[in-house]
């Protein structure tokens, strides 16, 4: 192979980008944000020219998120230039990347061309990427004389917010070449994931196609609806693996790794996979019922803005990550003593009381996951009694609760509530009998052993009995036994149901609810309604199906994920790269259904018309019933040791956990932001209040503490006011002033109280009208100058 430049971001060194399309406006930005000068080439010089017009807004977008690394956004746009000849543009570069429309004709005269040129400018080091998504290299370069240095460098959109880039070779391409396109990539502060070989979908696709398959396959046979699936990645799985692979998730899982994780439940995961039908034809009726539950949330003519939004949330999640500590084995995952509540929006504005709910909640087993749902239900306003076999055992979890409630609280999690009044709602039961007279809702948390839990089901039913209670939803936190399995005979089962979360459930809200086929509908529309109301994210299955919704779907990619490595077709590491900063950063927010919704012009229906049949082609080759072979399980579980030493797990779980608390508080900003945005320019959000003051220096002490707190954007003072009113039988006038106050309409109570502390007289009166109307730029700077809670 040619001697390749050795490439470093300190000079200034040359890339070209062959196609001005969106794929290509990106890259150039990438690149000179890196400190490559960028040349950008199209046959077409309108393309260019508009190209680089949208080149440099990318650039302001970046800058205002952070996004540009340090670089002022002049010096980025500075090393951008629009080129008309593909020589003179190849001349002394030592990267190139190909951006055309993926069409194999077109790529194959695009490279024929580059490989000219390069030849002809004398550049036989020029490394030649490709951004195709689903061709490999070899289909259009294998006759090329600089074929050694050509590969595929595939990156996800927008690839300034998700940095995984797959690097594919050929069978013809260098060692030398993939290696320093790796170096290339990582500088450019992209996550590189290399495939050892070509394979039918690369990395990232055949692991969403995996999934995709099984969450199409749960709604076909009417598991669930789409959006309880999509609810089950976007609000479960979809949170771990925006910052952690499937191997490194599964690694955490038991207690001696990823070994030990395959020998507790590489049977179980057999099991489920097992039934899987990966050569299942696309019913055009489920597609149908599928894009229709899409329409419901975003009709066809709002895709555009959808896109829009879901690239800002990419936008915010990659500055949310890059300002996370990474894991270290030199720092053990050591956490940030700053606290997540100072940036959290859902507690600034200090702690609020909050009103007790009607009922009681009891936690049956006071291990970690009863800990987790009685501090849950606490904050959600509930009296929670705790309940245990020994004494000992239930007070150890009332101080552990205790102290979780205070790290939530730390980490942004109580949503504004006094950590001491929620952590004073939880107490212990006496007896089961007597914690279940007046209680709404019981959640079982015991070990996950049948015998046990068919004996903790009995009593429970029993004490129902005793306390007269018949109404009560009976949950079990159980993650792979059906709820038939331990209450078929009790006399109460059709108030049973599980309610399983996943660990921390106090960062990730999902709450799998799975009723037997005799649990009566009302308690699981009002399981629904009352975990929704806690705060978490209740997906419905309406059967029972081995593995749930959330195992089904991790099974499902974890099984593809093991293939790529049992295959030699990527190293564990890459393959976790390929989720942690790629799909998993989608579905941090987006479900499956969400994500390719948005990936073909007409949505879900026109997503199967395009690419239905190229996913039956990948997944069809998958080898479901695989055995889980030794030789690879030991692979994998070494590159977990090299990067998590046995010693230092705990501290891995610690920053894991750690990164899921900073994630949710991530979560419930941009959901305040984009609440607050939609209410800024809607006239019913503001309103005038009006107050009198017996004089001129009470009403600007009044405005002043008023527009401090940010209770009021303006206050208006207007003087000469006469008041007459009817006193002990008597007319009587004063003079006065009149406050005219422009505020929120959610902040009029605090307002009030505000005017109480202040106002000399004992019953001040504030009265308020609503804007009918007003100008949108106005209102809105009353809502950047009130506080939004």
């Amino acid at each position: 192979s040619k001697q390749l430049v050795d490439v470093t971001m300190e000079t200034n060194q040359k890339a070209v980008i062959v196609g001005s399309g969106i794929v290509g406006r990106a890259w150039t930005v990438i690149f000179a944000r890196g400190g490559f000068n960028v040349s950008l080439f199209d046959i077409s010089k309108p393309a260019r020219e508009l190209a680089v017009k949208e080149v440099r807004k990318m650039i302001k977008v970046l800058d205002g998120k952070g996004l540009l690394f340090g670089k002022k956004p002049e010096d980025v746009g500075a090393l951008i230039s629009a080129v008309d000849s593909l020589p003179e543009a190849l001349r002394d570069a030592v990267y190139v990347q190909e951006c055309v429309p993926e069409n194999l004709a077109l790529k194959t005269k695009v490279f024929a061309d580059i490989d000219k040129a390069a030849t002809e400018v004398k550049n036989d080091s020029l490394i030649m990427g490709s951004s195709s998504s689903t061709m490999p290299i070899s289909l259009f370069v294998k006759d090329l004389k600089h074929k050694a240095q050509c590969l595929i460098a595939h990156p996800v959109n927008p690839p300034f917010a998700i940095p995984v880039v797959e690097v594919i070779p050929g069978p013809f391409t260098s060692g030398e070449t993939v290696q320093t396109t790796r170096k290339i990539m990582s500088e450019l502060q992209m996550s590189p994931a290399v495939l050892l070989k070509e394979i039918d979908g690369f990395l990232v696709n055949r692991m969403q196609y995996a999934l995709l398959a099984e969450a199409y396959r749960l709604v076909d046979d009417d598991v669930a609806s789409p959006q309880d699936v999509d609810l089950a990645i976007s609000k479960g799985l979809g949170l771990r693996w925006s910052f952690m692979g499937p191997f490194q998730t599964i690694d955490l899982n038991a207690p001696g790794g990823v070994e030990d994780y395959f020998q507790r439940y590489g049977s179980s995961i057999s099991r489920v996979i097992k039934s899987m039908d990966n050569n299942r034809n696309w019913n055009p009726k489920t597609i149908e019922r599928i894009h229709k539950a899409m329409r419901e949330e975003t009709p066809v003519d709002k895709l555009g803005e959808r896109l829009r939004w879901r690239n800002e949330r990419l936008l915010n999640l990659a500055v949310h990550k890059s300002q996370q500590t990474p894991w270290s084995t030199t720092t053990e995952g050591k956490i940030d003593d700053e606290k997540a509540v100072q940036n959290s929006a859902a507690s600034k504005g200090g702690t609020t009381r909050s009103s007790v709910k009607e009922g009681k909640v009891v936690i049956v087993g006071s291990g970690i996951v009863g800990r987790c749902w009685a501090a849950i239900f606490a904050r959600g306003g509930f009296p929670v009694k705790i309940y245990d076999v020994t004494k000992e055992a239930m007070d150890t979890a009332i101080i552990e609760i205790r102290k979780l409630v205070g790290m939530m609280h730390d980490n942004g999690l109580l949503r504004g509530k006094d950590p001491e009044e929620v952590a004073s709602r939880v107490s212990c039961a006496r007896s089961l009998d007597t914690a279940l007279k007046g209680a709404v809702y019981l959640q079982e948390c015991v070990p996950e052993n049948l015998s046990i839990k068919k004996a903790v089901f009995q009593q429970i039913d029993q004490a129902m009995s005793k306390s007269g209670n018949g109404t009560c939803i009976l949950g079990s936190s159980s993650s792979n036994m059906y709820i038939s399995q331990f209450t078929s005979e009790l006399k109460n089962r059709a108030n049973c149901l599980v309610c399983h979360p996943v660990n921390p459930p106090f960062a990730i809200p999902i709450v799998e609810v799975v009723p037997a086929v005799y649990t009566n509908t009302d308690i699981v529309s009002q399981a629904r309604d009352l975990l929704k109301e806690m705060g978490l994210s209740p997906a419905v299955l309406k059967k029972e199906v081995d593995g749930f919704l959330v195992n089904r779907m991790q099974y499902a990619l974890l099984a593809e994920a093991f293939r790529l490595v049992d295959d030699g077709a990527a190293s564990p590491e890459d393959v976790d790269v390929a989720i942690s900063q790629g799909l998993g950063l989608r579905w941090s927010f987006m479900g499956p259904f969400q994500t390719i919704d948005l990936n073909a012009p007409g949505g879900v229906d026109d997503y199967f018309k395009r690419y239905g049949s190229a996913i039956s082609r990948v997944i069809g080759a998958m080898d479901i019933a695989r055995p889980w072979r030794k030789e690879t399980v030991s692979k994998i579980h070494k590159a977990m040791r090299k990067e998590v030493p046995t010693q230092s797990r705990d501290a891995r779980l610690q920053w894991r956990n750690q990164r899921l608390l900073k994630l949710a508080v991530h979560e419930l900003n941009c959901v305040a932001q984009e609440e607050d945005a939609k209410e800024r320019g809607n006239p019913a959000t503001y309103q005038i209040a009006w107050v009198t003051a017996p004089k001129q220096e009470v009403g600007e002490q009044i405005a002043a503490a008023l527009v401090d707190r940010k209770l009021a954007a303006c206050v208006n003072i207007i003087q000469g006011i006469t008041s007459v009113y009817v006193w002990e039988g008597k007319v009587e006038k004063d003079s006065e002033v009149l406050l005219m106050i422009k505020t929120r309409k959610n902040l009029i109570k605090d307002l009030i109280s505000c005017v109480e502390q202040i106002h000399p007289y004992d019953c001040p009166e504030v009265i308020t009208t609503s804007i009918a109307d007003g100008r949108k730029g106005y209102l809105e700077w009353i809502g950047n100058s009130t506080r939004k809670q």
